[in-house]
């Protein structure tokens, strides 16, 4: 595990895992010892990569012992989404809100996906431009992961770029004039550009691996056959009327090769176009070439050729002092892959681009940290209020119990009422049901005095009497027959379960009159307003009800009819 006092890096590029140690004497940077790691097969394939990583952070973390150590590491360029935003005059209060309006904007995930960061690149009188990072949370995860299980704790993450913009800050002061750092890597390449007060930065998807692919395409052969014979006997060619090679394998493997490098030339010039024409940038004055295409043989000479400019690899240990176990000639023809940890060893102080990604699990320890204060103080607190309440509850206790002694007093005391207004309750009950026995007695005697009352005020004239009164049970009279009662009887329900029907038939003449049998309809619908029937719709069901003679012979004084209304509420007959 490497001291308090060092700085710990690691570097995750795309062909290569990279670390280094750093520490700070008098203000500089001293490099103390570095090591390189590199993934074989095709950097382009996904599918392998994370395991890969996993195995090659584990070697560089054992060579250096740094495991348990904090670390700052960068990502490569191609896998954050960069953009650069020109923002309106804005109150500095209103600047954060108004990147985060930016953000929502340009980013294309949903914000709540993403880890993203902001940094001020340039400031002038009118517009202010921002640089906007952003990186899927769940890729940071998985990467963070990995560096979590190689047992390393992570202080932060930084992009490769920026970390290039730190290194050249660092090392190379005195350039005052646009410059250009190409950092040609193996998935894809970085280029920043640097000119007084501001700075900006572009990656495309070509690189070392595309002209290890065209050549593993031109002779048939395997990934890693390609990247061995480019490393080993690969240049690029030159161009115009230039001899070739001796041998004809490696003349044509010169020429594969300068053909990807056209195309990464063309793509330096698009972005060169992009940055001057879009950004309002200066053309560059010089190149500082970087990354594993740098030490590609004439790929310096071949870039001066079609740039027309001058062209030298960056040395990012230019301003760094180097430790006395370090060979000072191997520090430095390694130094083109050395520019991303030097920036990084700058984030243990002040550095001009400190823009950070954060993982979900960083920030989240971060949070935790910077709450511990509040937290023990508030578990003090959580404890003085326990305890505090503890003697509360313990004297309360005591004068619960005093109070409940004197209610089970009074509840016994209670009990003895309850139990004499139980026995005056049962009293009661039994007196009451005598009552109600001999109010329906009552009742039930003065039924039919009331009924026949009832019946008598509905005559409003003498045209109508009544010669017999019947009560019925499911249409059957109740009363026995007053002649032939010995031959004829009335017949004995059949026992049933349905509740029987009473009602009151009554039989009558009515004499002979202008308006004829309307009389005896008259009446029976007065008959049956009354509560004793209740009957509604009685014109609606009048036949049902009444029955009469029609009153047209000449001869006749009086004429018949019958009325057989339904009791609403009929005393309990006997029969």
């Amino acid at each position: 595990m490497a001291d308090s006092k060092t700085i710990a890096v690691l570097n995750l590029g795309s062909q290569r895992v990279s670390g280094a140690i750093f520490s700070k004497s008098g203000g500089d940077l001293v490099l103390k010892k570095y090591e390189f790691v590199d993934m074989s097969g095709d950097p382009t394939v996904d599918a392998t990569r994370l395991p890969q990583l996993k195995v090659a952070i584990d070697e560089v973390t054992d060579r250096l012992k740094i495991k348990k150590s904090s670390i700052w590491y960068a990502v490569a360029g191609h896998s954050v989404f960069t953009r650069f935003v020109k923002l309106p005059p804005v109150q500095p209060d209103r600047v954060a809100q108004i990147v985060e309006f930016e953000a929502r904007q340009n980013v294309p995930f949903p914000i709540n996906e993403v880890v993203w960061d902001y940094e001020f690149v340039s400031e002038g009188t009118g517009e202010t431009e921002v640089v906007l990072v952003a990186m899927k949370s769940d890729a940071l995860s998985e990467i963070n992961d990995q560096v979590v299980a190689s047992g390393l704790n992570t202080s932060g993450v930084d992009l490769a770029p920026m970390a290039l913009f730190n290194a050249f800050k660092y090392s190379y002061p005195d350039v005052d004039e646009p410059s250009v750092i190409i950092d040609v890597g193996a998935r894809s390449t970085n280029m920043v550009f640097v000119e007084d007060g501001r700075m900006f930065t572009r990656n495309f998807l070509v690189g070392g691996a595309s002209i290890t692919l065209a050549i593993a395409k031109e002779f048939g052969v395997s990934f890693s056959e390609a990247e061995q014979q480019k490393i080993t006997r690969g240049f690029v060619a030159q161009g115009g009327a230039v001899q070739d090679h001796s041998d004809p394998e490696i003349a044509a493997i010169s020429k594969v090769i300068r053909n990807a490098a056209s195309n990464l030339h063309t793509q330096i010039m698009r972005t060169i176009t992009f940055y001057r024409t879009q950004n309002g940038g200066s053309p560059p004055k010089r190149v500082f070439l970087t990354g594993g295409g740098a030490l590609l043989v004439n790929m310096v000479g071949f870039l001066e050729e079609k740039l027309k400019l001058p062209v030298e690899i960056f040395n990012p240990l230019r301003g760094v002092q180097l430790d006395r176990g370090i060979n000072s000639d191997a520090a430095h023809a390694d130094s083109p892959f050395m520019g991303e940890l030097v920036g990084l060893g700058l984030r243990s102080g002040g550095c001009p681009s400190e823009i950070e990604l954060v993982p979900t699990s960083v920030a989240n320890a971060r949070d935790a940290s910077r709450r511990a204060p509040a937290l023990i103080l508030a578990a003090l607190c959580l404890w003085a209020g326990l305890g505090a309440g503890m003697l509360y509850f313990q004297n309360t206790e005591r004068v619960i119990q005093e109070k409940l002694s004197v209610m089970r007093n009074e509840n016994q005391t209670l009990k003895g009422l309850a139990g004499k207004i139980n026995e005056l309750n049962a009293t009661q009950n039994y007196l009451m049901g005598l009552s109600q026995q001999m109010e329906q007695a009552v009742a039930e005697r003065s039924y039919w005095v009331r009924l026949l009352t009832e019946i008598n005020s509905k005559f409003d004239n003498d045209l109508v009497w009544l010669t017999v009164m019947e009560p019925m049970k499911d249409s059957k009279p109740i009363t026995p027959q007053l002649v032939n009662q010995s031959e004829t009887s009335t017949p004995k329900d059949e026992p049933t379960n349905a509740e029987p029907v009473y009602s009151l038939q009554m039989q009558g003449l009515y004499r002979k009159n202008d308006e004829g049998e309307q009389v005896v309809y008259r009446f029976a619908a007065e008959l049956a307003k009354s509560p004793w029937f209740g009957i509604e719709d009685f014109e609606a069901k009048r036949a049902d009800y009444v029955s009469a003679q029609s009153g047209v012979e000449e001869d006749r004084y009086a004429y018949s009819f019958n009325i057989r209304l339904p009791l609403k509420q009929p005393m309990k007959f006997k029969n």
